[in-house]
């Protein structure tokens, strides 16, 4: 089973070297952790959440210019993200969700972050 949801590119306060101040960053972290799950909860519509013992987690980024983020950073500033997701009682616990090598894209009219969660086969 995979699901897939679409997101705001993370701010640069969510960025490992964001330098933001504390405040703007737990009020960042607070609203794309509660942002994705509830995407994710849209996504499941009414089934209940399948709780798979591990997953694997693809991030495709699309961005305004072709001034991409490093991978590992990219990861990294989605973290409120997986949190989120993890939420929303899709797998039962965060550190069973792998990320895969993100993809980065141009998309200026339309810059975003698009989401797929699939079940790892044990």
């Amino acid at each position: 089973m995979t699901y897939k949801i679409t997101m705001p590119i993370p701010p640069l306060a969510l960025r490992p070297n964001g330098r933001s101040h504390w405040r703007v960053k737990a009020k960042a972290t607070k609203l794309f952790r509660g942002m994705a799950n509830l995407r994710m909860q849209s996504s499941l519509g009414k089934d209940n959440p399948p709780k798979w013992g591990k997953a694997v987690i693809q991030f495709d980024f699309y961005f305004k210019t072709v001034r991409f983020l490093d991978p590992d950073n990219a990861v990294a500033s989605c973290k409120a993200i997986i949190d989120g997701i993890a939420d929303s009682g899709i797998i039962g616990n965060d550190r069973h969700m792998w990320p895969l090598r993100p993809t980065m894209q141009k998309d200026a009219k339309n810059p975003r972050l698009e989401i797929t969660v699939m079940e790892e086969k044990e």
